[in-house]
């Protein structure tokens, strides 16, 4: 086929699909130009899933009325005045092609008036022509409404679900924009009945409860930080309350709502131990950032941004973070296990289901134990600990030890009720932390083995192992080629002497042929060693062994969580206690 220019309709209505993808697109590009003209309030109306009708509506700065039919121009914009904008963009949009490609799209009107001005002016356009114009009464500000969206693109719309869908995806779009917005009062109407609504008061706390309900917000706790390399502020929910996917997380670099893969990781990273496996945050972070420091045109529908710095500001969120929601991880309650109505399974306030799981032969993770690792080492001095230590004194330190509990769980008497430890857990946590400083002192204990132990590896866990191999004898595991696809394990952490070195590497790099980040992997090698080195349930500890547990417990800065988020120590208090017994 000969090379040719494309029709200017044909050409329009591929810039269309590029920016418009279905209705909640429109509904971003509209209520941001809106946001850009300074509006304090924006009301966004739809009928079936925004693919009847969308009006947005402003009071805004308004469009001069010689240049209403310019704004509809393919790449017209007040935005940019010269190419050197591109490197410091300050506004939501900047391309100009948001109106250009809605009303290729659909059918639009627009009414506007500037504050100055006598009259309104009121054009419509069908198929990207204007077709009508009049001068109209209306208060200042912008009304546009969007009519029969893709009727003219009719392969478009074989991949718009269900108007209540696309209405979700609206809302969802709304409640980002309200959430990165506070200060601008926000309303959302789908087919008549409302769908959001914010008090445009600046209170971003605010904002959330109306976006993701009052409790939850409520429940938040604030992220205020200027140590780190950029500002970082917002909201994150307290350990407790997660989900099960990666949606309770919203990003905003310099108030754009953004999707951007290390940052995300830096907000899962804060909440590191602290959350049980499959579970995920629920956080609203701000990362300010320098406009000249950051690239938002990179993705047709800016949903992207690019950092000049991104490692200074995956630290400066994660340090953030985890500052606001590390304190506020207690040790668990249990005391609805001593309630009257509380059956077999009934969950713990404030904390996982199973806080006291039936078995710890096979425990979250894929983890399983090889043999007996031996004694409790003694407990490293708090001063070590790798996170900031939580206020006042730990009640783990005043622990009177009782007993153990199926060979699995010790009991204690503490100030303020009766502790239980799950060995295994806390046994685990104590180790994993005190790998974490060998790793930061660059000090390793590493046991040389009596015979290197040979060891055949596929090309998916060689490929792990070179790229890893700094991060194993960080560790103190240490191996060396034997030819071909053989290894000889020559060294092993201190701490693992006792359990299954093929094993524990194999599942080592398993997890690293994932595809784990340098953080990601140091962390999850870390996790791996001390669940293998950890007592099991079903071993039986000596006084001194249980002391020892406790001790070390209490010496940490996160004494609650293992690395993969279970619970290592409930309490229940001494007034629930006494209920049963009918003192209270």
């Amino acid at each position: 086929m000969p090379i040719r220019v494309l029709p200017p309709a044909t050409a329009a209505r591929i810039a269309a699909g590029e920016v418009i993808e279905r209705p909640a697109s429109v509904v971003k590009e509209l209520v941001e130009n809106a946001l850009d003209a300074g509006a304090s309030a924006v009301a966004v109306e739809t009928r079936h899933g925004g693919l009847a009708s969308i009006r947005v509506t402003d009071d805004g700065c308004g469009v001069p009325a010689e240049e209403a039919e310019l704004a509809f121009r393919r790449h017209s914009t007040s935005k940019l005045q010269s190419e050197d904008d591109l490197a410091r963009i300050a506004t939501l949009g900047f391309r100009g092609e948001a109106l250009a490609s809605i009303a290729a799209a659909a059918t639009v009107r627009m009414t506007t008036r500037t504050p100055d001005a006598e009259s309104a002016t009121a054009i419509e356009l069908q198929g990207g022509e204007v077709v009508r114009r009049v001068e109209t009464g209306a208060a200042p500000g912008t009304s546009i409404e969007v009519e029969a969206l893709f009727s003219s693109i009719p392969a478009r719309l074989k991949f718009i679900r269900s108007a209540a869908a696309e209405t979700s995806r609206i809302r969802q779009t709304m409640e980002s924009l309200a959430l990165a917005n506070p200060h601008v009062r926000m309303t959302l109407k789908a087919d008549g009945k409302t769908q959001l609504t914010t008090s445009g008061n600046g209170s971003l706390r605010d904002a959330a409860s109306a976006a993701l309900g009052a409790e939850l917000a409520d429940a938040m706790l604030d992220v205020a930080s200027w140590a780190g390399p950029y500002p970082v502020w917002g909201l994150a929910a307290p350990p407790e309350r997660s989900r099960s996917s990666r949606t309770g997380v919203s990003l905003f670099v310099n108030g754009r709502s953004v999707q951007h893969r290390a940052i995300a990781v830096a907000v899962e990273d804060a909440y590191r131990g602290l959350l049980m496996e499959g579970r995920f945050p629920i956080a609203v972070i701000f990362l300010d950032v320098p406009p000249g420091e950051v690239d938002v045109n990179v993705h047709p529908n800016k949903r992207e941004v690019r950092l000049a710095r991104e490692s200074d500001a995956f630290s400066s969120v994660q340090q953030a973070v985890r500052s606001a929601v590390f304190p506020a991880a207690p040790v668990l309650d249990a005391d609805r296990l001593l309630a009257p109505d509380a059956g077999a399974g009934a969950p713990i306030p404030g904390g996982a289901e199973n806080a006291f799981p039936a078995s710890e032969d096979a425990p979250p993770g894929g983890f399983r134990f090889t043999r007996d690792s031996g004694p409790l080492p003694e407990p490293a001095p708090a001063a070590d600990a790798p996170s900031p230590q939580l206020d006042g004194a730990s009640p783990l330190s005043r622990l009177r030890i009782l007993g153990q509990v199926s060979g699995a769980y010790v009991v204690a008497e503490g100030p303020d009720g009766m502790y239980l430890i799950d060995q295994h857990a806390g046994h685990e946590s104590v180790l994993y932390y005190r790998l974490l400083r060998q790793w930061a002192n660059r000090e390793p204990e590493t046991q040389p083995m009596l015979e290197p132990l040979p060891v055949r590896l596929s090309p998916r866990r060689m490929d792990a192992l070179a790229a890893s191999r700094e991060t194993l004898e960080g560790y103190g595991l240490r191996l060396e080629p034997f030819g071909g696809d053989s290894w000889l394990v020559r060294a092993v952490p201190v701490m693992a002497r006792r359990v299954d070195a093929a094993k524990l590497l194999d599942e080592i790099l398993d997890c690293l042929s994932s595809g784990a980040d340098a953080d990601g992997a140091r962390y999850a090698v870390a996790a791996s060693i001390a669940c293998h080195s950890s007592v099991r349930a079903g071993q039986t500890l000596t006084d001194q062994e249980m002391a020892a547990l406790a001790d070390a417990l209490a010496s940490e800065a996160n004494p609650q969580r293992c690395p993969h988020g279970r619970p290592t120590i409930v309490r229940v208090s001494n007034e629930s206690i006494g209920r049963q017994f009918g003192r209270t």
